[in-house]
């Protein structure tokens, strides 16, 4: 979690320089863990389609014979000889930027040993620390992300200034979008490890209902909780993101519906919850949830360009890359020669994760990573049936932001942030951990 707080705390992704430092940290704390990958007959699949994964970008990068190269993928020599400042040798990569290429490598790679080393050290507890420890680190996040938007909007944490004079940085991100990805991930968390925090209490003290989930409520952990997971939903209607307010909205429904056993009256409460947290969020900003609302109608600005316009040119790339795509982490290389439309924009992203994996790995890497969703999707589904204590609330939590941001990464590339990256594996760890037996977890712990 702490790694997880340092790339949050790195602007966002906006330097490459914190990538090393994050792997080498990555790799020292899978080692000590311990974590054994593909021991777990119940997770030995998803690792599998990890280490596929890993190695389907490292083969983009390995150079290969010219005339196996043109087989492969026809586009991608052309492509390289007008992006290249020099020449390539006889020999070339997949990827139309093997140095990109790399550094996305490096961060996949560091993903997967965090979400090895998170399923080991949970199966042995720990998903309270985290839970307190992250909601403190949202805080945290919340109260510097309000104070630098209300003091110096135009800049990432006071200090950086943002080229693109189109860009919204938001705290410690330059896209305001990727902060509500992390504020989504981290509020699914932190109320998970509230509702589990309360059903202990009222476990140990033999009683239910309302009045019983007021008084656990009450005590100062809760407050303190409660406090923090404030501050964060306060950021995120701040932001004014509509893809950030989908996903929260997807968290709710699905948080809800997987916390009680009447699956229908829990479904019924999500979407009641997530109306009432529309609700507040147009109350506490009307003017601007409106403006957004209405801009995603009929942009005020006639020269913006809307995402089916980069999402049609995206696709002319993946016409000319199908199989293996350009290379993960080269969409930006590719759009630079390959853009169709007018270029006083250049598309760095394809607002749509799926699509940019497309672009930059192929039907192969779509397929891998669809697969993995499916199998981590499932496992934890088998996982939460023989879940009978109040853990089962924290792997919830971990469940819905994982969905939330399924749903929201239909509209935006928020995962390409390393921190947001990072803080998705350590949810996808809680989500299917296995912690043996089950047991009940006391409110004094």
């Amino acid at each position: 979690m702490l790694l997880a707080a340092f790339m949050l705390a790195s602007v966002g992704g906006r330097y490459a320089w914190p990538v090393l430092p994050g792997l080498v940290a990555a790799a020292a704390l899978f080692l000590l863990s311990g974590a054994r990958v593909g021991a777990d007959a119940g997770t030995r699949s998803i690792d599998f389609i990890v280490i596929a994964a890993l190695a389907f970008i490292g083969l983009q990068m390995t150079p290969l014979p010219a005339v196996v190269l043109r087989t492969l993928s026809p586009g991608t020599p052309n492509l390289q000889d007008a992006y290249a400042l020099e020449a390539f040798g006889g020999w070339r990569p997949l990827s139309i930027h093997p140095a990109a290429t790399r550094a996305s490598l490096m961060i996949a790679l560091a993903a997967a040993l965090v979400f090895w080393t998170a399923r080991e050290a949970f199966s042995h507890g720990g998903s309270r620390a985290a839970g307190r420890l992250l909601a403190w680190i949202g805080f945290a996040c919340a109260l510097v992300s309000l104070a630098q938007r209300a003091t110096a909007p135009r800049t990432v944490l006071w200090n950086w200034t943002v080229p693109d004079p189109r860009a919204v940085p938001f705290g410690p991100f330059v896209d305001r979008n990727q902060l509500a990805t992390w504020l989504v991930l981290a509020i699914s968390l932190v109320a998970g490890y509230l509702a589990m925090h309360v059903r202990a209490h009222m476990t140990d003290r033999l009683r239910q209902g309302s009045h019983a989930v007021l008084v656990a409520l009450s005590d100062g952990g809760s407050l303190a909780t409660l406090g923090c997971l404030g501050a964060m939903l306060i950021t995120l209607a701040a932001t004014l993101s509509r893809s950030g307010f989908v996903a929260l909205v997807a968290a709710v429904v699905v948080g809800t519906s997987l916390g009680r056993r009447d699956r229908g009256r829990g479904l019924r409460v999500g979407i009641g919850a997530a109306a009432v947290l529309l609700a507040l969020a147009a109350w506490l900003n009307l003017e601007g949830v409106v403006q957004r609302v209405m801009s995603t109608l009929a942009p005020p600005d006639p020269s913006a360009v809307s995402r089916m316009t980069i999402w049609r040119d995206t696709l002319h790339i993946v016409r000319a890359f199908p199989l293996f795509g350009t290379g993960q982490g080269t969409f930006a290389d590719a759009m630079f020669v390959d853009q169709q439309t007018a270029r006083q924009v250049l598309f760095n992203h394809a607002h749509d994760e799926y699509l940019q994996l497309l672009t930059e790995g192929g039907v192969i890497l779509l397929v891998l990573v669809l697969c993995g969703l499916v199998l981590l999707a499932r496992t934890a589904r088998r996982r939460m049936a023989g879940d009978e204590g109040s853990h089962r609330f924290v792997r919830i939590g971990a469940c819905a932001g994982l969905v939330a941001i399924a749903v929201q990464s239909i509209w935006e590339t928020g995962l390409r942030a390393p921190a947001n990256l990072l803080l998705a594996a350590i949810l996808a760890a809680l989500a299917v951990v296995d912690r043996g037996e089950p047991s009940s977890e006391s409110s004094a712990a």
